[in-house]
């Protein structure tokens, strides 16, 4: 079942950021740890901005399966470049636990690309495929062009 997340699912949604930062190429590198009070700030903050359709608005949903959160979807709005007069949607938390019902993450990638189209100053939809959203990117990457979306740029990263 996918729907709206409300505060009472913070804790269940901080495990969720553990285990998938747990399967992060972060993880057992010494590279630091999830500061949990600012996770749960963050999410009490997007919680409370969900829905809204103007720079700073907030899209929070989670899949639950048996009662257990086992995905959740955070997306936002933002200037083009920062500076822009128009937005774009864009994911900042996009994962599944290795419980979730398998049509979940599409599900939650699809509300997500709905609300940002019903903004009227939303002119483009920006999504990322980390390894830790499903098995692997190149699942991700199926769902979102399943929904429409077509490959625009790739990362590129170094560690330091």
């Amino acid at each position: 079942m996918i729907r709206d997340a409300k505060n009472v699912d913070i804790p269940a949604i901080v495990m969720l950021l553990h285990e998938g930062f747990s399967r992060s190429h972060y993880a057992g590198k010494e590279r630091g740890e999830i500061d949990t009070v600012e996770a749960k700030r963050m999410l009490m903050q997007a919680i409370q901005r969900h829905g809204h359709k103007t720079g700073g608005g907030c899209f929070v949903q989670v899949a639950e399966t048996n009662g257990a959160v086992t995905g959740f979807i955070l997306g936002t709005l933002a200037r083009i470049y920062g500076i822009g007069d128009r937005l774009f949607a864009t994911d900042v938390f996009w994962l599944a636990s290795k419980d979730i019902h398998p049509g979940d993450p599409i599900k939650l990638m699809a509300g997500m690309i709905a609300w940002a189209k019903s903004s009227p100053d939303c002119i483009e939809i920006r999504c990322g495929t980390p390894a830790v959203i499903l098995s692997a990117p190149g699942d991700a990457g199926v769902i979102l062009e399943r929904l429409g979306m077509t490959k625009y740029s790739a990362v590129y990263r170094m560690e330091v």
